[in-house]
C-alpha cells in the first residue's frame, strides 16, 4: 500500500491555461480559483484542457477537482517535455479518472451498477456534497505542457463542467499516519422546532474533514510537513490522499480531500530523533 500524498504546490496556478471550448464566460482561468460557484463549462461532453509553463514544472499528479463528471468518465494526461514538441515525455493513457466500485461488496441487484463514492451532479449540487474529484498519479517527470483530455458522453447534463484543477509534485512520508484516522462528513445545517411543535431545518452546507496522526516522523519529514504548514498557513488549499492508488478506488475517493489545514498545532519531539503531528483538512 502507498503512503499518505500530500500535493501543497498547485502549478496550475503558475500556468497559461487555455481550454477546447468554454461555455460563454465560463472558462478555463476559473480552474485557478477556489470557488465552488466558479467553473470551467465546456460546450458538449469532452473538453481539452492544456497548462502551460514558461520553465519546467516536476509533474507527479493531475486532479480535477469538483465536477460533474461520473463513474464512466475517462481522462488522458500527456506532459511534453518543451511546447511544440510532438512526442510526449508522459502518457497515462486513457484512464478511469474517478472510477466505479468493484463487484465483489457490492448486493447484486441491490446497488446499481457503476456507484462510487460521489453523488453524481452538478454545481448546483456541490454545497450539499454532489461533484466528483478524479485522479491521475504518474511517476514524476519534468515538462512545460501538460495537456488533459476529459469526456463523459453519458453524462445526463450534456456537458462537462470542474471548479479546480491540480498538478505538482507530492510529498509522502516515510512512515504513514497511525491507525485511527478519521474521515467525517460536516453538516452545517441547523434543526428547530416551531411554536407549534413541526420540526424544520435551516438547510447549511456539507462538506468532509480528515483528521490523521502522523505519530513516526523523521527529521526530514518533520521539515517538509513543517515547510507545508508555514506555506498553507489556514488559508491555502492542498490535496491529501490517504490511500493513493488503492486497490479499492471507493476508499481512495472518500479519503482524498482537497481542503484547507484545518489545525495549526506543534509538531512535538515524541523520541530521539522521532517527530509527530496531527492534521486535519478541511474540504473546501
Amino acid at each position: 500500500m502507498n503512503n499518505l500524498r500530500i500535493l501543497h504546490d498547485n502549478a496550475i496556478d503558475r500556468a497559461v491555461l487555455t481550454a477546447s471550448s468554454q461555455a460563454g464566460a465560463l472558462g478555463p482561468g476559473n480552474l485557478q480559483r477556489d470557488e465552488r460557484s466558479a467553473v470551467l463549462r465546456a460546450v458538449g461532453t469532452s473538453v481539452t484542457i492544456t497548462a502551460t509553463w514558461p520553465t519546467q514544472e516536476l509533474i507527479a499528479c493531475a486532479a480535477p477537482i469538483r465536477s460533474n463528471m461520473n463513474s464512466s468518465a475517462r481522462m488522458r494526461v500527456r506532459g511534453y517535455e518543451r511546447v511544440g514538441d510532438a512526442a510526449p515525455v508522459l502518457d497515462t493513457g486513457v484512464i478511469l479518472p474517478c472510477p466505479e466500485a468493484p463487484l465483489d461488496p457490492a448486493d447484486f441487484g441491490v446497488m446499481p451498477l457503476g456507484w462510487n463514492a460521489y453523488q453524481f451532479g452538478g454545481v448546483n449540487t456541490w454545497a450539499r456534497g454532489g461533484g466528483a474529484d478524479g485522479v491521475a498519479w504518474f511517476e514524476p517527470v519534468l515538462v512545460r505542457q501538460l495537456v488533459i483530455d476529459l469526456s463523459s458522453v453519458d453524462n445526463p447534463d450534456g456537458y462537462i463542467e470542474l471548479s479546480r484543477l491540480v498538478a505538482g509534485m507530492y510529498w509522502a512520508p516515510e512512515y504513514n499516519p497511525s491507525y485511527g484516522a478519521s474521515l467525517a462528513t460536516v453538516d452545517t445545517s441547523e434543526g428547530y422546532r416551531t411554536a407549534a411543535g413541526a420540526a424544520k431545518t435551516n438547510v447549511g452546507t456539507r462538506h468532509r474533514l480528515l483528521n490523521i496522526n502522523l505519530e513516526f516522523l523523521t527529521p526530514s519529514d518533520r521539515a517538509r510537513l513543517a515547510r507545508i504548514v508555514d506555506e498553507c498557513g489556514t488559508v491555502r488549499p492542498l490535496l491529501c490522499s490517504l490511500f493513493p492508488e488503492h486497490a479499492d478506488p471507493v476508499l481512495e475517493q472518500q479519503h482524498m480531500v482537497y481542503g484547507r489545514v484545518a489545525n495549526i498545532d506543534a509538531i512535538s519531539a515524541s523520541s530521539f530523533d522521532i517527530y509527530s503531528a496531527p492534521l486535519q483538512i478541511e474540504g473546501y
